[in-house]
């Protein structure tokens, strides 16, 4: 399986770097793009054997990307995971419905995800939406590159935090702050958070409320603000 291609999609660069990291140290050929307009494309020239792509993608969805990768005979045998940070039983049978091979729910555990698409890869004549379960490696993130990535985050984190703030005394875009948010959830998981995963989780629910609670929300961008802050 050494060598296999698999393209990650997903448009928070933290998430995308991670994951490239993790697949490559693994012995996978990694490809990237940061939307499913830019997979596409790069689907003319290439052709991984696996797509491993966000759900909640801005543009095409990854949905509408499923269909487009099942109905061109050029890509119609390479298998999609979708990801979501909020999954149900409805998103996956849609995911699954579309063509998605498989369904992943976030955070990623980063000590298993390779060894999962491994298996995958080596099972796709089973249950489609099976995606079996591996051992748990130690994580093969190097130090230096964890480091990194989470102090990018957390600063990343800190000044969207309060914008988004200060968002709410003027014009705000519970769609922006929503396609926000679900970034923190997934990013924070993968990079060992989980009290900015609990909390981002808790704010998208209350983003998804309709009519908005401003002061709920003032409430919890704020505590989050303070986990971006202080994360320990």
């Amino acid at each position: 399986m050494a060598g296999e291609t698999v393209l990650v999609v997903d448009d928070t660069p933290v998430n995308l770097k991670l994951t490239r990291i993790l697949l490559a140290n693994a012995g996978f050929e990694v490809l990237t793009a940061a939307s499913a307009e830019e997979a596409l494309e790069l689907l003319v020239d290439r052709h991984p054997r696996l797509i491993l792509a966000d759900i909640q993608l801005p543009g095409i969805d990854v949905l509408e990307l499923t269909r487009r990768v099942r109905q061109d005979e050029k890509t119609s045998d390479i298998a999609v995971i979708g990801l979501s940070a909020f999954a149900t039983a409805s998103d996956e049978k849609r995911a699954l419905d579309a063509g998605c091979a498989g369904y992943i729910t976030k955070p990623i555990d980063t000590r298993t995800l390779a060894g999962r698409i491994r298996r995958f890869l080596d099972s796709r004549a089973q249950e489609p939406a099976a995606l079996p379960a591996a051992p748990a490696p130690a994580s093969p993130i190097p130090e230096d590159d964890m480091r990194s990535l989470r102090l990018r985050f957390l600063s990343d984190g800190v000044e969207r935090a309060r914008q988004l703030l200060a968002g709410l005394d003027g014009l705000f875009s519970a769609d922006e702050a929503s396609r926000v948010v679900h970034q923190w959830v997934g990013a924070a998981g993968l990079l060992g958070y989980p009290s900015i995963t609990q909390l981002a989780r808790e704010l998208e629910a209350e983003l998804a409320e309709r009519p908005l609670d401003n002061a709920q929300l003032r409430e919890s961008l704020t505590r989050l603000l303070g986990a971006f802050s202080d994360p320990c």
